[in-house]
């Protein structure tokens, strides 16, 4: 896609392997082709404009060691926060996860149309992303678990 135009999730699909997973894959893209780490908006926008495929930018040594890194930060905050953090930062993705879902339903209504604002839910307000919380409804006094398991 030199010619300007960004891929689609269709043409994610052989990394993310069902729609799901390549229209999450899609939105972590453009997340990252506007965030603070130079080498990860290099990989996300060569793959969007479609210089670079998703392949060839997951396995590239730099762009993963690029990944990792983040996600131990993201990883090492959600550490050192207070329960009272915790339980905000958990009320606040719950939010995030709702403009997520009424943003998925448009696209499916109007798949032609869910360009325009895209990015709008991209990001929950909270420092580093998600990283693992669990959303509000997580019981008081217990911090948010994460795919490894409860902290």
């Amino acid at each position: 896609m030199p010619d300007g135009r960004e891929v689609d999730q269709g043409e994610l699909l052989g990394v993310a392997k069902d729609e799901e997973r390549a229209r999450s894959l899609l939105r972590a893209l453009r997340t990252l082709s506007t965030g603070p780490d130079p080498k990860l908006r290099e990989m996300a926008n060569g793959v969007l404009r479609g210089s670079l495929s998703a392949e060839q930018a997951f396995t590239d040594p730099e762009y993963t060691a690029a990944l990792f890194s983040g996600a131990d930060k993201v990883r090492r905050a959600g550490e050192l926060r207070s329960d009272a953090e915790a339980r905000e930062a958990g009320a606040r993705f719950g939010e995030w996860q709702r403009a997520r879902d009424a943003e998925r339903e448009r696209e499916e209504k109007d798949p032609d149309g869910a360009s325009q604002d895209r990015r709008s839910a991209e990001r929950p307000g909270v420092p580093g992303g998600p990283g693992g919380l669990r959303g509000p409804d997580q019981p008081h006094g217990l911090r948010p678990g994460n795919r490894f398991g409860p902290r």
